[in-house]
C-alpha cells in the first residue's frame, strides 16, 4: 500500500499576509520621495507635505473602524485606541506650526484612499489597520529616527511615531500578529489579503503624487 502524503502544512495568516503582499510593500518603499527623504536628500518641509497627507487617512481609518467595532467582532479584535494617530499628528503639527497652522490640503489619491476607508466592509478596514500601525511599529520607528537625524526633528514633533505609552513595539506586534492567526474563514482572509495590496498600491500613488 502507498501511505498518502501528508498535506502540506498551512502558513500562520500573519505570514501569509507578509509574504503575499511583499511584492507591494516593496514597490511602494521604492518610491523616489521616501527613499530621497529618509536619505536626507530632501528637507524638513518634505516631512511635513507627508504627514499633512497621512492625516485624513488617519482620521478616515479611525473613524470607521471605531463605528465598526460597535457591531461587528471582528473589528472589535483589532480596535485599540492607543494604536490611534490622528491626535498625535495633530499635536505635532501645531507643536511645529502652532495651533492655527495651516495644513496642506488633500492630495486628489488622499482624499481617494480617504473615501475608499470611509466606505470599506470591515476585512477591508482590518487591512489598512494592519497596514498602517503595525508599519508604524516597524519601518515607522526607522522613519521617525531618520528625520530627527537629517532634518532635526525634535521629539516633541515626532509623536506619530511614539508607542512608548504601550510598552514593547515587539510585544505588540507579537500580540497583533497572533489575532490575525485567529482568522481562519477563506472569505476574510482573501478580502484582508486583496485590500492589502491595494493599501500598498495607494501609498505608492501617495509617494509619486508627492513627489512631483
Amino acid at each position: 500500500m502507498h501511505r498518502t502524503a501528508d498535506p502540506a502544512p498551512v502558513a500562520p495568516f500573519s505570514d501569509r499576509l507578509r509574504t503575499e503582499t511583499r511584492a507591494e510593500h516593496e514597490a511602494a518603499e521604492r518610491s523616489g520621495f521616501i527613499g530621497a527623504l529618509l536619505g536626507g536628500r530632501l528637507g524638513e518641509a518634505d516631512y511635513w507635505r507627508l504627514i499633512s497627507q497621512y492625516l485624513p487617512i488617519y482620521e478616515a481609518l479611525e473613524a470607521a473602524v471605531s463605528a465598526a467595532a460597535v457591531r461587528d467582532p471582528l473589528a472589535a479584535a483589532f480596535h485599540d485606541p492607543r494604536l490611534a494617530r490622528a491626535e498625535a499628528i495633530r499635536a505635532d503639527l501645531a507643536a511645529r506650526f502652532g495651533p492655527r497652522a495651516r495644513i496642506d490640503p488633500p492630495l486628489e489619491v488622499t482624499s481617494r484612499y480617504a473615501r475608499r476607508l470611509a466606505g470599506a466592509p470591515v476585512p477591508a478596514l482590518l487591512a489598512h489597520h494592519y497596514l498602517r500601525y503595525l508599519g508604524d511599529l516597524s519601518g515607522g520607528q526607522a522613519i521617525g529616527a531618520l528625520v530627527a537625524r537629517h532634518y532635526g526633528v525634535p521629539p516633541e514633533q515626532r509623536r506619530l511615531w511614539d508607542f512608548s505609552a504601550l510598552g514593547s513595539p515587539k510585544r505588540i506586534k507579537d500580540e497583533y500578529r497572533e489575532r490575525l492567526d485567529q482568522i481562519l474563514d477563506p472569505a476574510v482572509q482573501a478580502a484582508v489579503l486583496a485590500e492589502a495590496k491595494e493599501g500598498y498600491r495607494l501609498t505608492a500613488e501617495l509617494f509619486e503624487a508627492l513627489e512631483r
